[in-house]
Parts: C-alpha cells; sequence; structure tokens
C-alpha cells in the first residue's frame, strides 16, 4: 500500500526512533538502542533516568480531524488524505444469521485493529508529542514501538533527571488532553540505570496523581533490564523458558514413536535454540556465568539425543549432531548482526549510534 510504503522510506512522516512497519525497524532495534544509550551513559559516569508508559488502547483514540491535519501538514498527497478520510468514515456492516442476511448498515468505530495500515496511522498520530518534548525538554530522548513508549534523560544528579521527566510529563498529559489519547496508569515503570548504589525511594507525580517509584529491574518489549545492565534476570527467565521445553521435548524423546536423532535434532534447533537465541544480540558479551547455564541445558540435550552416557566427550557429540558449543553459536548470532548494522542506511537510528570507524 502506497502509505504503508510511504511511511517507510519517508523518515520525515515518522518520528526517528518510532519502530514497527518500518524498514528494519523492530522490537530488537527499540531496546538495542535504549541500552546503547545507558551504557553510553555509564561510560561518561553519568546516570540515564528511564521512564516507561503505555498508550492505553491504542485504535480508540485517534481523532479524523487531528490525524487530517497532521497529514496535511506533513504534506501528504491529497489522494492519500482521501483514502485515509474514506477508511476511516465509510465502512458498512453485514449481518447474517441462519441464511438470513440483513441489509448493510452504516457503522462508526475507530482504527481497525485488524488492518496493518492501522499501525502506521496510530504512529503518524503520536509523531508530534515526541517532536513538542524534545524541543521543550533539553538531553531528553524517546523510543517507541508502537504503544509502548521509553522517555529517558542522562546526567550526574538522578534529582534533577526525575524534574527533567516530571516537566516531560506534564507536556505529555497536555498534548494527550488535547488530542484524546489516554495512558495507562498501570504501565508507568521507572528506572535509573547506573553502576552505584542509589536510594530507590526516587519517585515521579504525575499529574493524575499516579506515584511511579523507581524499580531495581523492569521488563520492556520482553527483555529484563536492571539498572546494572548484566541482563541476570533475563537470562534467568531465558533458562526457565528453555528448561521447560527440553523436559516436553525429553518426554517426546522417549515416547512409544522413537525418533532417530535427526529427528530429534531437528526438534532441538526448532524449539530450543529458537528460544534461547532470541534477543541475545542484546545481551550476549561474552559473560562466562551466562554460557555455563545454557551449556548445561545444551548438553543434557545432547546425550539424551544420542542416548550416550555422561561421560562421553561433549565436543564429540557436538560433531556427530553438528551442533555448535553454545559460545560459538552466540558469538555467530551477534557477528551476523553486527554485519547487519554496518549495512544499514546511515539515517538508521541503530547505524547512527555505532562508532564512527563504521560510518563507511
Amino acid at each position: 500500500m502506497q502509505l504503508s510504503y510511504t511511511a517507510k522510506i519517508n523518515d520525515k512522516l515518522l518520528d526517528f526512533d518510532q519502530m514497527k512497519n518500518r524498514k528494519q525497524r523492530s522490537a530488537i532495534n527499540a531496546v538495542l538502542n535504549l541500552v546503547h544509550d545507558a551504557q553510553m551513559a555509564k561510560s561518561r559516569e553519568n546516570t540515564l533516568t528511564c521512564l516507561l508508559l503505555d498508550v492505553k488502547d491504542v485504535f480508540n483514540h485517534v481523532t479524523l480531524k487531528q490525524l487530517i491535519k497532521i497529514l496535511i501538514k506533513q504534506k501528504i498527497l491529497i489522494n492519500l488524505i482521501n483514502w485515509v478520510k474514506c477508511f476511516l468514515q465509510n465502512r458498512v456492516i453485514d449481518l447474517a444469521f441462519d441464511e438470513e442476511r440483513q441489509k448493510s448498515k452504516k457503522i462508526s468505530t475507530e482504527i481497525l485493529q485488524e488492518s496493518s495500515i492501522s499501525l502506521i496511522l496510530f504512529l503518524i498520530y503520536i509523531r508530534h508529542l515526541f517532536l513538542k518534548i524534545r524541543a521543550r525538554i533539553e538531553n531528553l530522548q524517546s523510543l517507541s514501538y508502537i504503544d509502548n513508549i521509553a522517555l529517558y534523560v542522562e546526567g550526574k544528579s538522578i534529582d534533577k533527571n526525575v524534574k527533567k521527566l516530571k516537566k516531560t510529563m506534564k507536556i505529555a498529559f497536555t498534548w494527550a488532553n488535547e488530542n484524546a489519547v489516554q495512558f495507562d496508569n498501570s504501565k508507568f515503570e521507572l528506572i535509573h540505570f547506573e553502576s552505584h548504589k542509589v536510594t530507590l525511594d526516587q519517585t515521579i507525580m504525575l499529574l493524575n496523581d499516579t506515584v511511579v517509584k523507581s524499580k531495581i529491574c523492569i521488563q520492556w518489549l520482553k527483555v529484563w533490564l536492571n539498572r546494572k545492565l548484566n541482563f541476570k534476570m533475563h537470562v534467568q527467565t531465558k533458562i526457565i523458558a528453555v528448561t521447560r521445553m527440553l523436559h516436553s521435548l525429553f518426554r517426546l524423546m522417549n515416547s512409544e514413536w522413537e525418533l532417530n536423532v535427526k529427528s530429534e535434532r531437528q526438534l532441538y534447533l526448532a524449539c530450543i535454540i529458537i528460544i534461547s537465541d532470541y534477543n541475545i544480540k542484546i545481551w550476549w558479551n561474552n559473560q562466562k556465568s551466562h554460557a555455563i547455564k545454557f551449556r548445561k541445558l545444551q548438553n543434557a540435550a545432547l546425550w539424551k539425543i544420542l542416548k550416550a552416557f555422561q561421560t562421553s566427550l561433549i565436543k564429540v557429540m557436538q560433531i556427530k549432531t553438528e551442533i555448535s558449543s553454545v559460545k560459538v553459536q552466540l558469538d555467530q548470532k551477534c557477528k551476523n548482526y553486527a554485519i547487519k548494522i554496518v549495512e544499514l542506511l546511515k539515517k538508521h537510528s541503530t547505524r547512527k549510534r555505532t562508532f564512527i570507524s563504521y560510518s563507511s
């Protein structure tokens, strides 16, 4: 569709760090950008304070008049604007019961959740929120993946960071009231990324009297982040998920079907590796403690697949099953993704965060 294509190639239509439904921009990019900025802040001996929030009922809070104004301001083709009007206004419903069909009736609804274009319309709709807060709050940065938004600021003082985020949320609530948008009070989360001990009684009082207390660990886009960014919680949840799936796989291997080695290997790669390797490019940095946990699970799987003794040499079993060691797998995944980042467009948000030595 032309509007979808326009959103992917036109960087002015959407904000710099808005993800989803855009070329080479996914949830991994959003989390990777946040982790990168937090690590860079720590390298400068600063604290990065991050506030997470969600837009409530995404598809029920898009005002047609405001959306049309935004599209006109962005100089979108008139035929696309007319199509959007038709998409949001001219809808009918047909009801059929027991082979009896009623006449079509016009209905008035919000954006359809089932439509792929709905996400693009929503991203366009909230774009000006990020432009507005960055224009008024110094050094504020924002990331968003559909309705999941991260607002963060870097500084020497946590108190100053919190004050900036309070001002930011005042602007955000004002914009939300003007544009019929609501934030989910239960989804607000606050965290300070830094290495030193901090007092965890830092809070933000929002305009709607919601109190947001800082946390040691948060989950954003299915990735657990703690303030030291050592990913212990994330790896622990992965180990639990892999262990649970591995036990299910073992029960299948012990069934009467008597799967052969090739089939069991395929099941391992399809069911286990896909869980353990998901998002590894975000957290893997040659941590021995993390590698040992995954290695134990892989060894258990190799013994089961080959029906070997626990005294069998691991390297021999890896050769027979053609399954690389955990470290080799993780390193290879990260290297492949590094190459992918270098090949991204220079204006890509993740690409711009790489070192100057990779700018060619």
